[in-house]
């Protein structure tokens, strides 16, 4: 009894594969020339992300050689009490990761900050073109 449904789905399934269905595309797709590829902008970046355990904020800093300085200032609230972090990076370090750790540190003991609220980074970098950028972040511990 079970053999009859087998044999009727390998005889399908075998039917199936002798026909040829074409496909049909819209539209062909043309690739671009390189010469058509989109220029990245040239300027610095930054890009952010809690770490792990979320007891610091990682800064990844880019494009440092088209800038001349960049400055940050991490503020929050540890409960009632203000908190902050303020620093820079040279650009002749070239590109980096910086670490902005929630507390504070002695070699590699950490005390953490608990009850955070109101986390704010500002950035401002001053490009070598004379521009300045300043970005403000809303960071939700």
């Amino acid at each position: 009894m079970r053999l009859k449904p087998i044999i009727i789905t390998t005889f399908i399934l075998i039917l199936l594969s002798t026909l040829t269905i074409p496909v049909l595309a819209k539209k062909k797709l043309q690739r671009r020339q390189p010469s058509q590829s989109p220029v990245a902008p040239q300027t610095a970046w930054i890009k952010l992300k809690l770490r792990a355990d979320r007891h610091a904020l990682l800064l990844m800093l880019g494009g440092m050689h088209y800038t001349d300085s960049v400055d940050y200032l991490l503020t929050y609230n540890a409960g009632p009490v203000p908190q902050g972090i303020q620093s820079y990076h040279t650009p002749t370090d070239g590109n980096t990761q910086k670490e902005l750790v929630f507390g504070t540190c002695s070699g590699n003991d950490c005390n953490y900050h608990a009850s955070i609220t109101e986390m704010m980074l500002e950035i401002t970098i001053k490009l070598k073109d004379g521009k300045i950028i300043t970005q403000s972040y809303q960071i939700n511990p």
